[in-house]
């Protein structure tokens, strides 16, 4: 599991890849302060994060992107979630998370 940060005027955009799973809980909680940080200090109004990488994950990242999608709105900023593979839309469709985020293949 490895993330890619691109941050361009207030956009950023986080490249996702390999399995995200319990065992990367650390990263998981790690990821979240680091985007609320730039969120609530007002650096970014746009995040994207990008899954064109990832192979799977589990319900705990499930919840980190939840938690991350809730504090950018809370905010006013958008988010976008890009490329997911088709085991994970199925994820995304089974807790219907659309009705949330915006999830762009």
């Amino acid at each position: 599991m490895a993330f890619k940060f691109r941050h361009e005027g207030s956009d950023l955009a986080i490249y996702i890849s390999g399995v995200l799973t319990f065992h990367q809980h650390k990263e998981g909680e790690q990821l979240v302060y680091q985007i609320a940080t730039l969120v609530d200090n007002g650096e970014v109004t746009s995040v994207r994060m990008n899954f064109a990488e990832v192979v799977r994950m589990d319900s705990h990242w499930l919840g980190v992107l939840i938690r991350i999608l809730r504090r950018v709105k809370e905010r006013k900023a958008s988010f976008v979630i890009e490329k997911p593979n088709k085991d994970i839309c199925k994820l995304f469709d089974i807790v219907e998370l659309s009705r949330i985020a915006e999830i762009r293949p």
